[in-house]
């Protein structure tokens, strides 16, 4: 059941929410914002609150400019969530027997992206058909690219793979659809968040791609057993796709 209410949160972020503002914000909106709702199509404050599961109390902190009591409500863009929120999420459930027995069982949500990643390698990009599917960096690329945070991107909205190209770009997708470079080290663009690490070439995209989380563990207590599951989520999916894809 948590399996799916948290796919089920993923699938709404990625339909109603965006990486970046598509309309004008306040400048004292939180500077770790990593997804925002554009307020375009007149729906209520309370709802857009309801909706992402946000109290009063963080919406406000997010968005100093609306009070606890949703005013003013402009037409603008949103914080609907933040790093430090996601970063911090953890889910615990506890469940206990008819007796006096107690058992449970705790589960880290997969944080801001899966236990493992495996790198690709360097790919070419092509222009008029891009290998990956969909660019979250804002025009003229993100001044703050790093790795873990195109990873992070990819994973919340269900994508498997991530790219990074010419040092400030984020692609995701559910395929890979291209060739890799004839001279795996061309990926050589510092990435603009990270000097210490390449986030692809000009025309080039590192790819990386998503495996499955590990297991959850569980502690019990008691007399007699009384268990109760909370399943993970796997940061893999299976899909298709109508060009070449990358088989591994």
């Amino acid at each position: 059941m948590k399996a799916s209410l948290l796919l089920l949160f993923v699938a709404v972020r990625r339909t109603f929410g965006t990486a970046n503002p598509t309309l004008q914000w306040d400048p004292e909106t939180a500077k770790d914002c990593a997804e925002w709702y554009n307020n375009s199509d007149g729906e209520l404050c309370e709802d857009v609150r309801s909706l992402f599961g946000i109290t009063p109390v963080e919406f406000h902190q997010w968005n100093p400019s609306v009070g606890l009591d949703c005013q003013p409500w402009d037409y603008q863009s949103y914080c609907i969530v933040t790093w430090e929120k996601i970063n911090n999420t953890v889910t615990t459930t506890t469940s206990s027997s008819s007796t006096t027995t107690v058992s449970t069982t705790t589960a880290v949500t997969p944080g801001p992206s899966p236990t493992s990643w495996n790198d690709m390698g360097c790919y070419a990009d092509d222009p008029v058909l891009p290998i990956l599917e969909k660019n979250f960096s804002p025009a003229g690329g993100d001044a703050a690219l790093s790795i873990p945070k195109c990873k992070t991107t990819c994973y919340r909205r269900a994508y498997s793979f991530a790219g990074l190209e010419g040092g400030n770009q984020c692609w995701c997708s559910s395929y890979v659809g291209g060739e890799w470079a004839s001279n795996q080290t061309d990926c050589n663009i510092p990435c603009t968040g990270d000097s210490k690490t390449f986030c692809g070439g000009k025309g080039l995209v590192n790819v990386f791609k998503a495996e499955q989380n590990a297991e959850t563990t569980s502690t019990t207590t008691g007399t007699s057993s009384a268990t109760a599951t909370t399943p993970t989520i796997g940061g893999s999916q299976t899909t298709g796709a109508t060009r070449i894809l990358a088989m591994f």
